[in-house]
């Protein structure tokens, strides 16, 4: 999942943003990591989340039908599903969207020792730039994707997936809500039993 659901995926748990958002900026092993236990709380839910996401047979068939893409399947799918969850955000919380990411940007702390600085760079534009709302706009999952695309070691036009996108979104929308509460439980779940 990309950074909406995955703030969303906190909201519903009830762990922490910052780490839940972290997760996509360290590495290594959670219990090395020099953060208090919420903070490693989130890092760690945000990796299950992952795991759980790529090995779902719905990703899995989604990412199969990107035909040459499929390889960058993972990255383009985990924007693509910030897309669906944008435009159907009211199906799975009780604030509109504009709202909830708000209340986001306030509650990311970029003030905590030993953030990376990529972490607090991206942070700072996504409150800026307003990248949470934006996710229900087709022009700014292009502009996402075009990001990611400049930014891989072997550049790769991840662009190209929006035509199969665009081409099966009434199928993937029908379909996306049910993958998505299976990902809710699981998430609930999972922060539950690591408190």
């Amino acid at each position: 999942m990309n950074y909406l659901a995955h703030l969303h995926l906190a909201a519903m748990t009830d762990t922490s943003p910052t780490g839940n958002l972290l997760g996509d900026f360290v590495k290594g092993q959670v219990s090395g990591l020099n953060y208090d236990d919420k903070i490693k709380q989130g890092i760690q839910l945000h990796r299950s989340i992952d795991t759980f996401t790529d090995s779902h047979s719905y990703t899995k068939s989604l990412t199969r039908e990107l035909g040459s893409l499929r390889r960058y399947g993972g990255i383009i799918i985990d924007v693509l599903y910030d897309h669906q969850l944008a435009i159907n955000f009211a199906k799975f919380h009780h604030n509109s969207l504009p709202v909830f990411a708000q209340d986001c940007y306030i509650q990311l702390d970029t003030n905590i020792k030993h953030l990376p600085d990529k972490y607090i760079t991206t942070v700072s534009a996504m409150k800026q730039m307003d990248w949470l709302s934006g996710y229900g706009d087709m022009n700014n999952i292009e502009r996402a994707l075009t990001g990611i695309s400049r930014r891989l070691k072997k550049p790769v036009e991840l662009t190209e997936s929006l035509d199969w996108y665009l081409e099966n979104q009434a199928a993937i929308e029908q379909d996306f809500p049910e993958f998505y509460n299976d990902l809710i439980d699981y998430a609930v779940k999972t922060a539950a039993s690591n408190r």
